[in-house]
């Protein structure tokens, strides 16, 4: 870096140049949005209308990952254009008050005095003192030059290699953070809130997530890690909180509460729990014999309902190559047992890793929805309506993160009992090109009258259903409400139905001992379901 070329530095093309890419930005994304409406209003079914619909996606997710680029290059050419102008500011005004003490700057940055040769101790002194002070301040501008030229090219070759470090905002990491940060409407989209986030640097994500652990963790679009660094805090404060109230309510009802204050009491102590038994959960992932060593990640926390609901992932969903979502069903509920569900989501993760042919794995016990509690509730469609609204959301959720993160992964839905109707009607909901299998086993209905209502690709719709002697809910549901027994629907690719020995629980009455079968270690059926969630389908 030479002294004579910082002379010459202003930023005005730079800034040209920041606005064009803004530009090219906003059209693209423009176009891109225009393209996913084609998409959506394909009509029709058949492998040639998916075919289309797919390539449409593939090529939305491509232009908008073009247009966060250009808009990550608008900021980066952007924060270049106003450094270079303050350089070459600062340059061409020390040059000058140089020059009004006699002294000159040389192309390389030396200070030569071009004064009278003839000067008293005094004045010898005094421009000894000021070539100095002018050659610190030289060195000093030199270096921030320097400084300015490498962190531009170190954003832009992140920028350039892709993937998890720039998405996340490695183009604005060096920028301070900004001052009062606000939250995206309540009306954005899954993508338009990734958009949001990536555009953050790491410090605001920091500032955000301190600030607004309970809506960060719940946000979706945003990635999984920031997720669950916000939600471990909120579980923190939610489990503090709720053990306070319970201790209260204890002491102003005594020894003998009523039967209202009973339940009061009955109600918070399962919130307690529930808070508790998702630390529990989270605690595995340390090492044997503690834990499994697997990483955990909260990926949500909603304690505004009756029930508390959470969705813990074993794996990291930010990075895995293979995404499996359990959907349980009747019973569930996070106080009563997360922590098995997430035992089941192990035994299926060990078993898909051993097909994903070295790919890794994440499952997620998604536990995110308040699930029927007794037989009369299970009739009640609105628990798998309202669970699917919330289960679309955080589907493309992951979807649009992993766009602005790692890129596609490939991600199954695996719906058990109720769960799965759940899961069928979310599939309806979602949007395309987000989740590649529907997998719905001892289902009481599939959620839907055809297969071709469900957001996969053709031919990735998938059930198990094991002797309809020993698991009565297959198909129970009515069609009209629950959709169709998909173990007799057309369209569907068939698993086996065989849960084994252990997968026959006699401790319930005979129609239903294998209806939990599925999740036996090692038999037929949950091998089946697992190699699809490795996407090898069938063996």
């Amino acid at each position: 870096m030479r002294w004579s070329d910082l002379l010459q530095w202003e930023g005005s093309a730079l800034f040209e140049q920041s606005q064009n890419y803004e530009r090219d930005a906003k059209s693209l994304m423009s176009a891109s949005e225009q393209l996913e409406v084609q998409a959506n209003g394909l009509s029709g079914s058949g492998k040639t209308v998916t075919a289309a619909q797919q390539a449409l996606c593939r090529n939305v997710a491509a232009m908008r990952k073009q247009a966060s680029n250009l808009k990550a290059l608008a900021s980066i050419v952007g924060e270049a254009a106003g450094g270079t102008n303050q350089i070459g500011e600062s340059a061409r005004s020390l040059d000058g008050a140089a020059a009004n003490h006699s002294l000159h700057i040389e192309a390389d940055g030396s200070v030569h005095y071009v004064g009278p040769r003839r000067v008293s101790p005094t004045e010898a002194a005094t421009i000894k003192k000021n070539m100095k002070a002018v050659a610190d301040r030289v060195s000093s501008i030199m270096k921030s030059a320097d400084e300015l030229v490498q962190a531009t090219q170190s954003k832009i070759s992140a920028l350039s290699s892709g993937g998890q470090a720039h998405a996340n905002g490695t183009a604005s990491a060096a920028r301070a953070p900004r001052k009062n940060l606000k939250l995206p409407p309540a009306n954005a989209t899954e993508k338009e809130v990734a958009e949001w986030w990536s555009s953050l640097s790491d410090a605001e994500k920091d500032q955000m997530i301190k600030a607004h652990p309970k809506e960060i963790g719940n946000l979706n679009g945003v990635d999984g890690t920031s997720r669950d660094k916000a939600n471990r805090i909120y579980l923190d404060d939610a489990t503090k909180r709720e053990q306070k109230k319970l201790e209260r309510l204890k002491q102003r009802y005594g020894a003998h509460p009523s039967r209202r204050e009973r339940q009061e009491l009955e109600l918070v102590q399962e919130r307690v729990t529930a808070l508790e038994n998702i630390s529990k959960t989270l605690e595995m992932e340390s090492p044997e014999p503690k834990g499994d060593g697997t990483q955990r990640q909260l990926l949500s926390l909603d304690t505004s309902g009756k029930h508390v609901t959470a969705a813990v992932a074993r794996g990291n969903v930010d990075t895995a190559d293979h995404i499996g979502v359990l959907v349980p069903g009747l019973y569930t509920n996070v106080a009563t047992n997360l922590d098995k569900y997430d035992r089941d989501a192990g035994v299926m993760a060990e078993a898909a890793e051993r097909y994903a042919r070295g790919e890794s794995v994440a499952m997620v016990s998604y536990l995110g929805y308040e699930a029927p509690q007794d037989l009369a509730e299970v009739t009640n469609i609105s628990y798998a309506e309202k669970g699917a609204k919330n289960l679309s959301g955080f589907l493309n959720g992951l979807g649009a993160s992993r766009e602005r993160g790692a890129g596609d992964a490939h991600i199954s839905v695996a719906g058990h009992s109720y769960g799965s109707t759940t899961a069928g009607i979310a599939l309806k909901q979602v949007n395309p090109g987000v989740v590649d299998e529907l997998i719905q086993f001892g289902s009481p209905g599939s959620g839907a009258q055809d297969v071709s209502e469900f957001r996969v690709p053709e031919g990735h719709a998938w059930v198990s259903a094991t002797d309809y002697k020993q698991d009565m809910v297959q198909g129970v549901g009515d069609d009209w409400r629950f959709g169709k027994n998909p173990a007799t629907m057309k369209g569907y690719n068939h698993l086996s139905g065989d849960v084994g020995e252990n997968g026959v629980d006699k401790s319930m009455i005979y129609p239903f001992q294998k209806h939990n079968g599925y999740f036996a270690q090692f038999s037929e059926a949950n091998e089946d379901i697992s190699r699809v969630i490795a996407g090898r389908g069938k063996k």
